[in-house]
């Protein structure tokens, strides 16, 4: 909970007392004992015990989770970082409708925690504390947060909140000011998820159908007329791979599996959408339009998997994610088991699973080596340093780009036509020409030093 003085709960004397209603403050149990008897509605279970979710940047981050009545009937889920100043720290939401299922809303809730937390926007430099006052640095191209009390009543404005950590708006200025010149888009949305997204379970499809309704965009065509005939979803398949991954694996084992296929999933229905032309890509836009952000795995044909294996392999679980070296092992190692497994079931043509299966299997081995580079690299430019004023390196001297490895030597590397770049042994052993990586370098003393180093791309 947060370090706010809440006054003792009229029913209980619970010190965190949060809701005043008609005048009587009540913690969240005394409340919904309230609503409950005042209405006829179920009685609410309690929420789960204080949780400890792993941040992407190794902290340990303790989250309370409330669940309670709203007078309207709607069920709100909260979930919030513990041992914060109001308007501090991760805080989640999702409100859904009085039918819900209590668990089915929480499990939700855990999701969103578990999936934001689990991801970085952003990162510690001590360059860019040195030349734009802040220590703080977009890790990618992306970021998103809240808006909330800036902590200071006599303060107009709010605060930005990003990775659980408050900006003011001139520190968060400052820290977008390495990118002048660049585009940007903001989007506001509530803090919580729409009521279908809340209450359906992962293997079923919420009440209704405008959204959660399977249209068959990708199958084969009755041949009485033009119907198209009952076809799998994406979803379909995947729910399909995981009870049957479920009978053969270990809980802990299993787990993992799970991980990688919500990561896949997310990742599909982000970017999966860029493939669509001509009617499946006006479906697709409809439901996104309507508020369905699964859209494409709810409407699209399995074959649509392997065409996203690249994206998924070579990007998402690259740069959108900030996965462990586990992670990167076993997103080669599910991939390559869901291509053989569509195969087998007759969702995907069997060429082109055998080409997903090569391209699973490379990335298992390689994914994790890239993620080793980067670490490497990142520590050679812990070495590098720069003059007082940065700003007076001469432009020819200085290069930012994303840039392949053309040359590999024992301790050095080559960037495209820059190098060599002094490297760890570590490094070198791993890296491969071909790859990728995004850097900036600087020339000093007539030799190319790493600055910052970015993703690395196999």
């Amino acid at each position: 909970m947060s370090d706010t003085n809440w006054p003792p709960c009229a029913d209980c004397g619970d010190p965190d007392a949060r809701t005043s209603l008609s005048g009587t403050q009540l913690c969240d149990r005394c409340l919904n004992d309230r609503v409950s008897a005042h209405t006829g509605w179920s009685r609410l279970p309690d929420p789960p015990p204080v949780e400890v979710v792993r941040a992407a940047d190794g902290r340990e981050v303790r989250f309370r989770y409330r669940l309670t009545w709203a007078p309207s009937g709607v069920m709100s889920a909260e979930a919030e970082e513990v041992d914060q100043a109001a308007g501090d720290g991760f805080r989640f939401v999702v409100h859904a409708e009085h039918g819900a299922e209590p668990d089915a809303v929480l499990a939700q809730l855990r999701r969103i925690v578990q999936h934001e937390v689990g991801q970085a926007y952003l990162e510690p430099r001590e360059f860019d504390a040195a030349v734009f006052g802040t220590r703080w640095a977009i890790a990618g191209d992306e970021v998103a947060g809240r808006i909330d009390w800036s902590g200071d009543p006599s303060l107009q404005v709010p605060s930005v909140v990003v990775d659980g950590r408050r900006l003011d708006w001139d520190e968060f200025g400052r820290m977008v000011a390495s990118r002048e010149g660049w585009e940007f888009r903001m989007r506001f949305a509530d803090s919580s998820d729409s009521v279908a997204t809340a209450t359906a379970g992962e293997d079923e499809e919420p009440d209704g159908g405008e959204v959660g309704e399977v249209i068959p965009l990708f199958g084969d065509r009755s041949s009485e007329g033009d119907d198209v005939t009952t076809a799998p979803s994406i979803d379909d398949a995947l729910e399909g791979f995981l009870a049957a991954q479920r009978e053969r694996l270990a809980a802990s084992t299993y787990a993992r599996y799970e991980d990688i296929i919500d990561l896949l999933r997310h990742c599909l229905n982000g970017y999966g959408y860029q493939s669509l032309t001509g009617a499946e890509e006006q479906a697709w836009q409809a439901a996104f339009d309507a508020g369905d952000e699964e859209a494409f795995t709810r409407l699209c044909h399995p074959q649509r998997i392997m065409e996203n294996y690249g994206e998924f392999l070579g990007y998402f679980m690259v740069r959108k994610v900030a996965a462990s070296k586990q992670q990167l092992k076993d997103a080669g190692t599910v991939t390559k088991r869901l291509a053989r497994w569509l195969a087998e079931q007759g969702y995907v043509d069997a060429g082109d699973a055998e080409l997903a299966r090569d391209r699973a299997a490379d990335a298992g081995r390689e994914l994790p080596r890239a993620d080793e580079l980067g670490h490497q690299l990142f520590l050679q430019t812990e070495h590098t340093r720069l003059p007082a004023h940065p700003n007076d390196i001469a432009d020819e001297d200085w290069i930012e780009d994303h840039l392949p490895i053309t040359r590999v030597e024992d301790g050095r590397l080559w960037f495209g036509d820059i190098g060599p770049v002094e490297v760890p042994t570590a490094a070198s052993d791993v890296a491969e020409v071909g790859w990728h990586v995004t850097v900036v370098l600087a020339r000093l003393d007539g030799a190319w030093r790493l600055v910052q180093v970015g993703a690395v791309y196999p």
